[in-house]
């Protein structure tokens, strides 16, 4: 298990991806717990290969792990990593706009399946699990600056930008996410994906609500009824039968 004495965040200006820079450091030998933050990604990775646009004014950050359960349960990670997420935002957000005005009211902010971040049903936050040898790297981008809408996306980006108030700054939301994904992981490391996904279930926005998932170019739409042991959804579609979605693109249109 990790000490969470010895996590550690390298900051720098420019680079490829703070993936790259995770992966060279796994190659020299670095320890678990070491993070690394970029002001700007030149070659920012998603989901499936896309790209995550990565601009100055977003939290863009790696940490190297290297995990004692199996791989096949380094899934459960990806939620480990959507609650930390889903905590800073709400922790720095709510301080933002109450210190502001604290007349303001707070966003909806909760969780997507798998791993997405929402606020006021618009994504706020990017999460990429890479295996590497015997590591893990666990990449997180966060939208701090105001970010240009995607057409026809139904769940758009937003940032910290979009709302009143002085922004954190990226290396500031890093330490705090740092922070909060320390507890998960060691959780994990411990007692393995059941409290993780209690407590992801706790902030998730569409359990018992309706959803339409895409999987191979087919669109399945239904009431999600539950999250799996093992990281997948059950849809119950309008014909009463029961899917077991273990990869795809959710969309939350029951809310």
């Amino acid at each position: 298990m990790t000490d969470s004495q010895c996590w550690t965040l390298s900051c720098q200006n420019t680079g490829s991806s703070t993936s790259d820079l995770a992966k060279a450091a796994a190659g020299a030998g670095a320890p678990a717990g070491s993070a690394f933050l970029l002001a700007e990604q030149t070659d920012g990775r998603g989901r499936q290969g896309r790209h995550w646009s990565s601009r100055p004014g977003g939290m863009y950050v790696s940490v190297l792990l290297y995990p004692s359960r199996s791989i096949d349960s380094w899934f459960g990670l990806s939620f480990a990593t959507a609650l930390a997420i889903c905590d800073v935002v709400k922790t720095h957000l709510t301080d933002q706009i109450v210190q502001h005005d604290s007349s303001l009211p707070v966003p909806d902010i909760g969780l997507k399946w798998p791993n997405d971040v929402l606020v006021n049903n618009r994504k706020m936050a990017g999460i990429l699990l890479e295996a590497h040898g015997d590591s893990l790297i666990i990449g997180s981008g966060v939208n701090i600056e105001a970010i240009a809408p995607i057409d026809q996306n139904p769940h758009p980006p937003i940032a910290f930008g979009d709302f009143p108030g002085i922004l954190p700054a990226p290396k500031q939301l890093a330490e705090s996410y740092l922070h909060r994904l320390q507890i998960y992981y060691e959780l994990w490391e411990r007692d393995g994906f059941p409290p993780v996904r209690e407590l992801w279930l706790g902030q998730a926005l569409h359990m018992k609500h309706t959803i339409s998932v895409r999987v191979a170019g087919r669109k399945i739409t239904g009431i999600c009824n539950e999250l799996l042991a093992d990281g997948g959804l059950v849809l119950l579609d309008e014909s009463g039968t029961s899917h077991h979605i273990t990869t795809g693109d959710v969309e939350l249109i029951g809310r």
